[in-house]
């Protein structure tokens, strides 16, 4: 008999009370409760974590070729971005993560986020995106660990070190303190706070705002926050998120934050308090458990990004 943890135990004695007429479920136990069996006996979590299992994907790879061409896929990327000088205003740089290749909305969702950004704060020439899903591997570079690596250096010695400001939006599932990266064919390691937190300051990029949408994406707040970095989390560290099924447009916290409150607010901040108040009130109507979504740090960098929330279109 395979092991379960006493969640799934619990969780099957309520279920089984509750068909006995011994207890009676509420709506949000009865959907917790179901979730939690489904999810943990799969080796999942509940929420946004609902992954398709591998094998499921019906795009085929020929990972070598995918493999020998992440060198030339890059170059290509970086040819389009342009450095900035000390004599022009503060700029935004943007990098987009979509770390889930077996799910489509992911990579939906980060080249939308990119195209919202090149129109509406002016990144165009200043934007790159890493993307795992097979029908993006032979035109756009994956979304590993040592592509975001490479991909952070280049852009640090691009940007003007006092002046601009980094935007790094990653979209994907999690857990907490592991950011999931993963693509059919391929063997990634996950992020972790402190993984990130090593890329971006040994690329010597000072002002940065990061926006992980992941569940337990809280989690990253202890390791990333600080006076010159904004981190805003689509969920607190104990919760899972919502939205990630693979034919949606957005996530829950995309839709919410980047569709929604950034096409009509410019600030990030209030943007992420809008988001937040709209993700609450679609999760009392579904009746789910709340993700909380999380920001904290950028004390110093407010003045920045107010400078380049009024420089935006």
């Amino acid at each position: 008999m395979p092991r379960c943890s006493f969640a799934v135990y619990l969780a099957l004695a309520l279920a089984w009370a509750a068909a006995a007429g011994l207890v009676v479920a509420g709506p949000v136990q009865a959907q917790v409760a179901s979730e939690e069996v489904t999810q943990e006996a799969r080796g999942r979590t509940p929420g946004q974590d609902r992954a398709q299992q591998p094998g499921e994907t019906k795009l085929d790879l020929d990972v070598e070729a995918v493999s020998r061409r992440q060198p030339l896929l890059l170059e290509q990327g970086f040819a389009e971005l342009e450095s900035t000088s000390a004599d022009r205003p503060p700029r935004l740089f943007f990098v987009g993560f979509a770390g889930y290749g077996w799910e489509a909305v992911f990579k939906r969702e980060v080249l939308a986020v990119r195209a919202l950004f090149d129109e509406r704060f002016g990144t165009k020439g200043r934007s790159l995106v890493l993307v795992n899903h097979p029908s993006t591997a032979d035109s756009i570079a994956l979304a590993s660990p040592e592509n975001l690596d490479r991909a952070l250096q280049h852009i640090g010695r691009l940007m003007s070190r006092d002046a601009d400001t980094l935007f790094l939006f990653l979209t994907s599932h999690g857990r907490k303190n592991l950011f999931t990266v993963d693509m059919p064919g391929f063997a990634f390691d996950g992020l972790t706070p402190a993984a990130l937190k090593a890329m971006l300051d040994g690329a010597g990029i000072k002002n940065r705002v990061v926006v992980a949408s992941a569940c337990h994406s809280g989690s990253f707040i202890p390791a990333l926050a600080d006076p010159t970095t904004l981190v805003i989390a689509a969920a607190h560290a104990e919760r899972t998120s919502f939205g990630c099924e693979d034919k949606r447009e957005w996530t829950y916290f995309g839709d919410a934050f980047f569709n929604r409150a950034l096409r009509h607010e410019r600030s990030f901040e209030p943007a992420f308090q809008l988001a937040r108040r709209t993700i609450g009130r679609w999760e009392r109507q579904e009746r789910l458990v709340r993700s909380l979504p999380q920001i904290a740090g950028g004390e110093t960098l407010r003045p920045r990004l107010e400078e380049l929330a009024r420089g935006a279109k």
